[in-house]
């Protein structure tokens, strides 16, 4: 799994990728297989920043829960520490 995570890449909301929001929705896009991390704030319009999984999952263990998410599925969760549920 860490040959995975290291050359895995992810889109970030920019208030993710800084740090200043955890995540809380992350999402597995079912056309192109990326993944994206999204916080908080609204992403809509938001200049996404691309970052490697192994940092967010290095941030956030808990994130590791989630990664087995197949193409198309997406988890969010109320807050850090919360349970992550799953989505179609």
């Amino acid at each position: 799994m860490r040959h995975w995570l290291l050359g895995t890449v992810c889109i970030q909301t920019p208030e993710v990728f800084e740090r200043h929001e955890p995540v809380l929705f992350i999402s597995h896009d079912a056309d192109d297989g990326v993944w994206q991390l999204i916080g908080a704030s609204d992403a809509s319009g938001s200049n996404g920043k691309v970052g490697h999984l192994h940092h967010a999952a290095d941030e956030d263990p808990s994130l590791i829960d989630v990664l087995d998410l197949r193409r198309g599925r997406s988890a969010v969760r109320a807050g850090v520490g919360e349970t992550w549920t799953g989505h179609v």
